[in-house]
């Protein structure tokens, strides 16, 4: 038989039955029940008699709701917080300071190290215990990136094999490859200036440079431009910048080591002498091994990341309440 505390006041009501199998004795003052005990005997009263009591229905309410907040209470009570400062957090204290100072602490300045630990332990269980946790953003957006952070250490836990870097680099072929490249000089002529007598301006050019030989001074030829007159190996997308799209396609079908040309670009026209081409370059994975294994880490995590939020959302349904209407 389980005693629960009453407390003083003069009972004016004792009331005995059975109620689903237990068999109770109640003893209360108006207006507050203290007490109530529970044991298997048998029927005192009625059950009918006290189902129709409202004051009983009061009664054994409130009985069950103290009988909780009891329990509920003990458990608390029983359970106390421990804070343990565990070697391993006095280390991180240490090499914190001494990263911070350049030395390692003294033993009073490691024993105020502990209590700021300690301190702030005890902060946060209380914070919690007084529900400051609950509806913070800053406090949510800190737990998201926490459990973000476990799901992609673990999908870096396992290092790819050659097998998964393989067929990474073969579905990503483009990423990896080199543009070819092409070292160049050209000679531009601005069109609009020239209109009347641009076919003769670029015969008399072609003349000129052929005369010049391999070395002629760019900046005497032609017109004016903020462009340099000389590139060295340059990747093709590079120069389709800084020429319009398609200029180095066109200068890549080019012979080297003599002048061709007019090749028109953004500009204007340009005569045009190609002197090295570096086709496009497929690299192997051992070529190419430290790029391929970072981007395929960065996708794997990615994805890990993206599955786990599907299961966490199998979990919890969700309701949008209001939803911006589309004009």
């Amino acid at each position: 038989m389980h005693h629960l505390p009453i407390y003083s006041g003069s009972p004016i009501c004792q009331l005995k039955g059975r109620v689903s199998g237990f068999y109770y004795e109640c003893n209360y003052p108006i207006p507050d029940f203290r007490m109530c005990i529970f044991s298997g005997c048998g029927i005192s009263i009625s059950m009918k008699k006290i189902l129709t009591e409202p004051l009983v229905h009061f009664l054994l309410i409130g009985a069950l709701l103290f009988i909780i907040f009891e329990i509920a209470g003990s458990a608390d009570a029983g359970s106390e917080k421990t804070i343990t400062i565990s070697a391993s957090d006095i280390r991180m204290l240490q090499g914190n300071f001494a990263r911070t100072w350049q030395r390692q602490p003294t033993p009073e300045e490691l024993e105020r190290l502990i209590e700021e630990k300690v301190r702030g332990e005890i902060a946060s269980l209380e914070a919690v215990a007084l529900g400051l946790d609950q509806e913070d953003p800053y406090i949510r957006r800190r737990l998201r990136m926490k459990m973000e952070m476990l799901v992609e250490d673990l999908a870096a836990s396992v290092p790819p094999t050659d097998a998964e870097l393989t067929a990474y680099l073969e579905r990503n072929r483009e990423k990896f490859t080199e543009d070819a490249q092409i070292a160049f000089s050209h000679v531009f002529l601005n069109a609009d200036r020239r209109r009347d007598t641009l076919d003769a301006d670029i015969a008399e050019l072609f003349g000129r440079l052929e005369q010049a030989g391999s070395n002629p001074s760019l900046e005497t030829y032609g017109d004016a431009t903020m462009l340099p007159r000389s590139y060295p190996l340059t990747p093709s997308p590079l120069i389709d910048r800084q020429f319009g799209r398609g200029f180095s396609g066109q200068i890549r079908e080019m012979k080297p080591g003599s002048w061709q040309g007019p090749v028109q670009s953004s500009y204007g026209l340009h005569l045009v002498m190609v002197a090295e081409i570096k086709p496009a370059y497929e690299p192997p994975l051992s070529a190419a091994r430290v790029q391929v294994e970072r981007d395929f880490m960065t996708e794997r995590r990615r994805d890990m990341l993206e599955k786990t939020y599907q299961n966490w959302a199998e979990k919890y349904p969700v309701a949008v309440e209001f939803r911006m209407e589309q004009n």
